[in-house]
């Protein structure tokens, strides 16, 4: 049930990450040339960038839920059942990798969304189980300095698209979550970005109560165009307001952690709702001060 928001013009992500983990979630660094290998692939990859981001450790094994490189490339990964449409072997001529290892390669080899949809047909997101022996559906939210963007698996492809509503969150796909917030905000269904923008900046509709999906869409698409968040305090602020606590009607599905990526500065905000405690740590500095061993936080 996680909810995302970036803010372009300031170069800002921020995400409530929602997936029961089975190891808990920390804020990671990993240095440039970190090797890694994708569960059950034979090709072991050699990351040419430095990561920082909430990620969870299985037998040595990384997930990165989230996370900017030093490259100013920052990503995050939502929950995609139902729709996601995954092929169970690699297309010929592809490298195989799991869902959860997607956004390890993305990061972890470019620099830009250019780049990384121009490499898209070298690789095949497989339908197979990751270390801990679990299958995950996903779909992700992915921004550089020249926007956000999100990648859907559709169709046994990906597919890359620009997502100027500046908002993401689990199944539906982003075409039909904008059919949704159009028909909420009483536009046709084909109403562009455009207009829905200006619709949501303006509008006098009360947010939804919901805590579906399509509802924290409608809602983070509202608070994103109506309040034009501009800073990082703004942006915990609407964290703040869709994050779902640990109760008993909450025993699975809850906040773990709140997020806030700062591009321009390779830097990343991370509150463990579990603890309590809020870690910011830098990515260049990082780098200066452990250039070759990964480390953890919180």
């Amino acid at each position: 049930m996680c909810t995302v928001m970036t803010i372009d013009q300031e170069h800002l992500l921020g995400r409530t990450m929602d997936f029961p983990p089975r190891t808990p979630w920390h804020l990671t660094y990993l240095p440039q040339g970190y090797r890694w290998q994708p569960a059950e692939m034979p090709t072991e990859y050699r990351n040419r960038r430095a990561l920082l981001g909430g990620m969870r450790v299985v037998d040595g094994h990384y997930l990165v839920g989230d996370g900017v490189n030093d490259a100013g490339l920052a990503m995050a990964e939502l929950f995609f059942p139902v729709e996601a449409d995954y092929p169970v072997a690699a297309q010929v001529g592809t490298r195989g990798l799991t869902p959860q290892d997607f956004i390890m390669w993305a990061l972890g080899v470019h620099a830009t969304v250019e780049e990384l949809a121009a490499d898209l047909d070298q690789v095949t997101v497989v339908d197979a189980r990751w270390y801990d022996h679990q299958r995950y559906p996903f779909h992700w939210l992915v921004m550089d300095a020249t926007g956000t963007y999100v990648i859907e698996p559709l169709g046994d492809r990906l597919h890359v698209r620009a997502n100027p509503l500046a908002v993401f969150t689990n199944t539906p796909s982003l075409d039909e979550q904008a059919e949704r917030l159009a028909a909420y905000l009483n536009q046709p269904i084909t109403a562009s970005a455009a207009q829905l923008i200006v619709t949501a900046a303006t509008t006098n509709r009360p947010l939804p109560t919901g805590g579906n999906s399509v509802d924290r869409f409608i809602k983070a698409a509202i608070c994103r165009w109506r309040q034009s968040p501009r800073s990082v305090a703004e942006l915990h602020d609407f964290l703040q307001g869709v994050t779902v606590p640990h109760t008993p009607a909450h025993a699975h599905n809850y906040t773990h952690y709140q997020a806030v990526i700062d591009l321009a500065k390779r830097q990343y905000d991370f509150h463990d709702l579990h603890s309590g405690a809020l870690v910011s740590r830098s990515l260049p500095e990082l780098m200066r001060e452990f250039p070759t061993m990964p480390q953890r936080f919180v």
